[in-house]
Order: structure tokens, then C-alpha cells, then sequence
């Protein structure tokens, strides 16, 4: 363990400081590890041995012993290996647990810019491939270095002890195996890395093509989604060809370095034998002692395939842990609301773009008002309210709640009061009740459930339902209509009791029935909060205290339902095209 921590790569010294904490394990473990190990010098030994025995002590007790020996050598082996790979696996899927989340509770914590540029697949396969790969690669490695080092020591001590000078040829195979070794090894880098990536476009592609299933039959695209999928396909294919290929050549080249250099000892102690030097014992002793070092040899050659692979599956799980999380440097609690927000100046600028998405919004909503912002699609309104819980980072001027800046609040507290109902629900496949209580599960009475339920006007559904409450919503609540998913989100709203409620479009992609369900229990969500509300459909915001129409990223217009209407400007000419 100490020899991995010296390694040059900051990756995997990185990944196997997670061992760190199972050395009293590790160290059982090796205690196995080591008398498997020894078995081979033990077998070699005994074979020789027993070969002595026959030819010169015919009569001997230990014609007997000695085989009884080699069964007792054989059971430590099967017993030891047995425990030591228990013990492995044991502590390699206890380290897996905590990668995994550790690099969930990272993914949980990502600003939105970093969503947006990773795909489900990649982040998917980081959970799936590359932590297996890193773990599962990580033990094997200490298993090898332990058992198969300790194997070579035994192993050299009998060839050593039989003949010296015979043993050090062997090593003139070592300088050729190094160079062979290193170039492979950053053969296996590159193709594996581009493995990884491969396989995330994959379960990318398969995801995508799962969720638009009803887009694909519509336009009847199977043969294009074959297409694209057989590239992907095929792609992985090739590289797991070419990954096979080179972390299978160590094996041979090793096999075949080694054997010649065997077949010249062979050759001489041969020739040792023949002419006393050796007896036959101990010749059988001394070529056993060499096909038997020739596994562990390859095991630790084949190592550097292994660390490539180790090392590349590990820089892709440390680059998602070590990404900077949302920033959240607020010191204050959000405890109440007295005088209400206030948009100051705001100017938004997305990653990688030119122009400034939004600019120089401002504007208030004192507690108690209600306010809604329109225009046509694109011109800003859904980024404002984005920028309210911090999904987004305003770059210019400030938004404040009683006068602080939001960003001076910690963002648990700003969050847990402000409530988010959008046109695209998420339901979580778990029952209705569960679904509800999401974020406030622990603190609810049974009353307080049933209270939201007729708020949200859910209650004839729940009695519809078998089970009720307890009904399963299915994948993405796929089991629910639009109207009931929507109601179900309000409910969760309601039951959170924020002081500010933010409605996106959460009425736009219902029909007329369900939209009027759906007013019903908006308006028992907003009484008495702070409520902005993004709108297409303007029949929906008639009462609200102001109106803002944006365009461009600016506010163009702004006042009641009444007063825009007469202005005969950009909100007239909406009203116009829905005919209010």
C-alpha cells in the first residue's frame, strides 16, 4: 500500500488514500494473502522433496507424509484464498459505497451552468462504469501486489538457495519487460478513456430515444434511431476490441520473455544434473520453483494495463466530485418576509454567449401583491424567475428580499421559502402521499396531508384511487393525467408554506377543465403570499396587482390588466391573439 501512495499519478494515490480507513482489514487480508503465497514455494519445495524420496528412500515414512503434506499445502491455499477475497471484496464495495456518494451528494450541488453541460449518460456511466471500474481494479491490484510479490520472494529464496548463479539470469528479462510494459500502458490510457466516454453517448442515446418514444413512432424515425444508435454501438465495439487487444499483450510478451529465459535455465541445470551437480529432487524443485513464478511474473506485469485504466477511471469520478459546487456564501437565515423583493438593476449573461439575456430589470413586489410577467417565448421572463432561488447568478445589479441581498442569505433558507409550481411537473415514482411530503416529510401530520389534498382540489382523485394516497404515480407520475400531476405539485407548494410562490407556465399545457381545477387551488396556494406568475395564457392573470410585459430581456411595459389593455401597446396586441 505504501509503494501505491509513491506512485506518480495523483489519481491513483488519490483513490487508494479511500483504503486508508479498512487497514485493519487490509491487514487480515494479507495475512491470507501472504499464506497463499507461500504455498507455491511449499509445493515446489515438497515435489521435490517427494521426488527424492521415491528415487533414493524407497522405504521411507515419508513416501506418505510428503503427499499427505502437499494435500494439507493445497487446503491453506483453497482456505486462504477463499477469506482473502471475502475480506477484498468486502472493503472494495464499502469504498465503492462512498464514491458513489460522495459523487452524488457532488451532482446534488452543481450551479445549473454545469447541468447544462453534462448529458444524463455521462454522469450515469460515472455511477455505473468507471466507479466498478476503479474499485473492482483498485482491490485486484492490492490482492496482486501482496499475494504475487510475496509469491516472486518465496519462489527467488528456493531458486536462490538451489542456485545463485542460475537465478540471476532470469533478470536479464526485466529491462526488455519494463520498456514493453510502459508503452502499452499509455496505449491503454487513451483508448480507455475514449471507451468511457463512448459508453456514456450510449446510455445518452438510449435514454433519449426511451423518454421520446412517442416522437420516434410518430415520425415513424426506427431506422434513423437505428443509425444513430449503431454508430454508437459499433464505436464502443472497436475500442473494446482495441482495449482487449492491449491489456491482453502483457500475458503473451511476458509469456514468452519468461519462457526463454526458463528454457536456458532448464537447459543448463540440466545439464547440472546430469553430471551430479543436482540431484533429481532437486532439479524438479528448482524447475517447479520456475513454473510457478512465471503466473505472479504476468500478474504484476499486467498491472500497468490495469493502473492505466484505474488511473483514467479515476480522474472521470474525481473530476465530477471536485467540481465547484453553487456558491453559497450567505451568512443570514430567511426567516420572514416584512417589506417584500425588489429587482435592482439586473442584468443576466449566460456562459459562453455575447449578449446579455437580461437587462436592466428592475422591479418590486411588496409582500402580499401578486405580479406577472409576459411576452412572447424567449424574451426573458423564465431566466427572472430563475434568478430568484439562485438557480441562476445575476452579473449585474441585485435582487433583494426586505432590502438584503439574496446572496447574503444562505441558500437552504431562501429556498425553503420560496415554492415552485412549472408546466413541466416532476413527480417521483413513489406514491401520492410521498410525493406531497417531498422536502417536508419528517414534520407533516396526517391532518396537515389531508388540508393540502382539498386546498389542491385532489380529494376526488384519492378517493378514485384503491390505495389512495398510498398509489404509486409510476415513472415520472406517467400514471397521472397533466391536470392531476399539476394539482399534486400545488399541494406540495401549499404544504411547504413558503413566503414566496413562483408559478412558471403551470397552467399553459392543460385543457380548459383542468386549467379551471387547477386556478382553484393556485389561488388558495398564493393568499397572502408573494407570487409571480410567468403566463402565456393572460386570462390567467387578470387580477394580478401589476403586469410586466418583457421583451428583449427588458421590461417594455408595465401596469394592470386595465391600464396595458388601453395603452393599445405590446400586452394589447397579445390579448388581441388569445381574443380577451
Amino acid at each position: 500500500m505504501i509503494n501505491i501512495l509513491k506512485h506518480r499519478d495523483e489519481n491513483l494515490v488519490r483513490l487508494y488514500k479511500y483504503f486508508l480507513p479498512y487497514k485493519g482489514k487490509i491487514a487480515v487480508a494479507s495475512i491470507f494473502l501472504i499464506a497463499t503465497a507461500l504455498t507455491s514455494s511449499a509445493t515446489a519445495t515438497l515435489l521435490g522433496k517427494l521426488t527424492d524420496v521415491s528415487f533414493y528412500q524407497g522405504g521411507s515414512w515419508l513416501v506418505f507424509a510428503l503427499p499427505a503434506a502437499l494435500i494439507a499445502v493445497t487446503l491453506v491455499f483453497a482456505i486462504s484464498t477463499v477469506l482473502s477475497a471475502y475480506i477484498m471484496s468486502q472493503i472494495s464495495q464499502s469504498v465503492l459505497v462512498t464514491l458513489r456518494k460522495e459523487l452524488f451528494n457532488s451532482v446534488l450541488h452543481w450551479p445549473e451552468s454545469q447541468y447544462q453541460k453534462v448529458s444524463t449518460g455521462l454522469i450515469s456511466s460515472k455511477f455505473v462504469n468507471e466507479s466498478t471500474i476503479a474499485l473492482s481494479g483498485a482491490a485486484d491490484s492490492v490482492t496482486v501486489m501482496i499475494r504475487d510479490t510475496v509469491q516472486i520472494i518465496g519462489l527467488l529464496c528456493v531458486l536462490f538457495w538451489h542456485d545463485w548463479i542460475l537465478t540471476l539470469v532470469t533478470f536479464v528479462i526485466g529491462p526488455a519487460l519494463f520498456i514493453v510494459l510502459r508503452l502499452l500502458s499509455r496505449k491503454v490510457k487513451v483508448v480507455v478513456k475514449q471507451s468511457q466516454e463512448t459508453l456514456g453517448n450510449m446510455i445518452s442515446r438510449i435514454q433519449e430515444s426511451y423518454e421520446a418514444e412517442r416522437i420516434v413512432k410518430i415520425n415513424d424515425s426506427y431506422d434513423f434511431e437505428d443509425e444513430r444508435f449503431s454508430k454508437v454501438n459499433m464505436r464502443i465495439r472497436r475500442l473494446a476490441l482495441k482495449t482487449n487487444i492491449l491489456q491482453g499483450l502483457p500475458t503473451p510478451l511476458t509469456q514468452i520473455l519468461t519462457m526463454v529465459a526458463v528454457a536456458f535455465v532448464v537447459a543448463v541445470a540440466l545439464i547440472e544434473a546430469q553430471g551430479g551437480a543436482l540431484t533429481f529432487g532437486q532439479f524438479v524443485t528448482f524447475l517447479s520453483a520456475l513454473l510457478l513464478i512465471k503466473a505472479p511474473v504476468q500478474h504484476l506485469a499486467g498491472l500497468n494495463s490495469t493502473f492505466a485504466s484505474i488511473s483514467v477511471a479515476a480522474k472521470s469520478i474525481f473530476d465530477v466530485i471536485d467540481a465547484k459546487p453553487e456558491l453559497d456564501t450567505g451568512k443570514k437565515e430567511l426567516k420572514e418576509i416584512h417589506q417584500g423583493i425588489a429587482f435592482e438593476d439586473v442584468h443576466l449573461r449566460y456562459p459562453g454567449q455575447d449578449a446579455d439575456a437580461l437587462k436592466g430589470i428592475s422591479f418590486t413586489v411588496k409582500k402580499g401583491e401578486s405580479i406577472a410577467l409576459v411576452g412572447q417565448s424567449g424574451s426573458g421572463k423564465t431566466s427572472i424567475v430563475n434568478l430568484l432561488p439562485r438557480f441562476l447568478e445575476v452579473t449585474g445589479g441585485k435582487i433583494t428580499i426586505d432590502g438584503i441581498d439574496i446572496r447574503d442569505y444562505t441558500l437552504e433558507s431562501l429556498r425553503s421559502q420560496i415554492s415552485l409550481v412549472s408546466q413541466d411537473v416532476f413527480l417521483f415514482e413513489d406514491t401520492i402521499k410521498n410525493n406531497i411530503t417531498y422536502g417536508v416529510r419528517s414534520s407533516v401530520t396526517e391532518e396537515e396531508i389531508n388540508a393540502v389534498i382539498d386546498a389542491a382540489d385532489l380529494r376526488g382523485l384519492v378517493q378514485s384511487l384503491p390505495k389512495g394516497t398510498d398509489t404509486s404515480v409510476g415513472e415520472g407520475g406517467k400514471l397521472l393525467s397533466g391536470g392531476q400531476r399539476q394539482r399534486i405539485s400545488i399541494a406540495r407548494a401549499i404544504l411547504k408554506k413558503a413566503l414566496i410562490i413562483i408559478l412558471d407556465e403551470a397552467t399553459s399545457a392543460l385543457d380548459s377543465k383542468s386549467e379551471n381545477e387547477v386556478k382553484k387551488a393556485l389561488k388558495n396556494l398564493t393568499r397572502g403570499k408573494i407570487s409571480i406568475t410567468v403566463a402565456h395564457r393572460l386570462s390567467t392573470i387578470e387580477d394580478c396587482n401589476r403586469i410586466y410585459v418583457i421583451s428583449d430581456g427588458k421590461i417594455k411595459e408595465e401596469g394592470t390588466h386595465p391600464s396595458l389593455f388601453a395603452k393599445n401597446g405590446i400586452y394589447t396586441k397579445l390579448c388581441k391573439m388569445q381574443e380577451i
